[in-house]
């Protein structure tokens, strides 16, 4: 009992120690943060906040003068058809790029892993080339291939007999050219990340499948994707985020054109606030209710997948 005492009055003590420790040491730790919080306060936080005091005021086009209006701007938006067709635009931007890109990224990812393994290096490279890319190389790049004369796509559909559309100047096939760009783009990281999850089961127990006979297909339904479950919820966070946030592709492949058929809420905020006459206010309120949408998702993927995620 003695010894028993001993050692727990000597925990104790050097507990006391620790905290007096890390107590006297509290201003030197703030010292080291403080370069990451300068820039955090510089171009996160006071830039929400300015944003989101922009959103309460009316300014002026072209000036700096300002009038309080509350949640005027988000009344407005609300009552806008406009502004409802900009997130329908975003949600079916989504819909298109999310499960298509995650899809081809987890079948991409199981033939790297299983029977291409021997030239899996230089696969992964190729297929990583459009993570590098900045969006704007990507959409001039697809801007040439869907080119109605001269592109590439509507050359191997002549091919066939097919006569391609005019790909980013149709209502109907715009929206769909811009999502297979997305696609194509992210697809690399998604493959990187689905891949690493593949590799981080453990291989015993697909040998216990095979003993029990399992096929290829059984062992992927049953054991693969159910522990590649975190791995697939990361992605479809991620993605839905990207997705909800593409800019690049569609400024520089349709401008949000024809018409509105592929102006998102980012675009639309980029409009109001930088283009032509400028409403920074409208714009402001946009944002904060893209930011509201986007949290909204990402919570409602976090409840509506929680118990079906295995972990390890």
């Amino acid at each position: 009992m003695t010894g028993a005492t001993s050692q727990q009055t000597a925990g104790l003590a050097v507990r006391r120690r620790g905290r007096r420790r890390i107590k006297s040491g509290g201003p030197k730790a703030y010292l080291y943060l403080a370069p990451t919080l300068v820039v955090l306060g510089v171009f996160v936080y006071f830039p929400i906040v300015e944003s989101f005091r922009l959103s309460l005021n009316r300014v002026a086009p072209f000036g700096s003068a300002e009038i309080f209006v509350g949640f005027e701007h988000y009344a407005r938006l609300l009552q806008s058809s406009e502004f409802w067709n900009n997130v329908m635009v975003s949600v079916w931007f989504m819909v298109g790029t999310v499960p298509v890109g995650i899809g081809l990224a987890v079948g991409i990812a199981l033939l790297l892993s299983y029977p291409v393994r021997r030239l899996s290096w230089a696969h992964r490279t190729l297929i990583f080339v459009p993570v590098v890319i900045s969006s704007a190389v990507a959409g001039v790049l697809f801007r040439w291939l869907y080119n109605p004369v001269v592109g590439h796509i509507n050359t191997w559909l002549g091919a066939f007999g097919v006569d391609g559309p005019d790909w980013l100047t149709s209502q109907n096939w715009a929206l769909l050219a811009v999502t297979v760009t997305i696609v194509w783009r992210q697809l690399g990281f998604n493959v990187i990340i689905a891949l690493a999850g593949l590799q981080a089961i453990d291989e015993t127990y697909y040998e216990a499948a095979k003993v029990d006979g399992a096929g290829t297909w059984a062992r992927i339904w049953y054991i693969t994707l159910p522990l590649l479950s975190p791995t697939l919820l990361f992605l479809f966070v991620v993605n839905v985020i990207f997705s909800l946030q593409a800019f690049g592709e569609i400024d520089i492949l349709t401008m949000g054109g024809p018409g509105q058929a592929t102006e998102n809420l980012v675009y639309s905020v980029f409009v109001d606030g930088f283009v032509g006459t400028r409403f920074r206010g409208l714009a402001s309120a946009q944002a904060f209710l893209l930011a509201i949408i986007i949290i909204g998702f990402s919570v409602f993927q976090f409840r509506a997948f929680r118990k079906r995620v295995h972990y390890r």
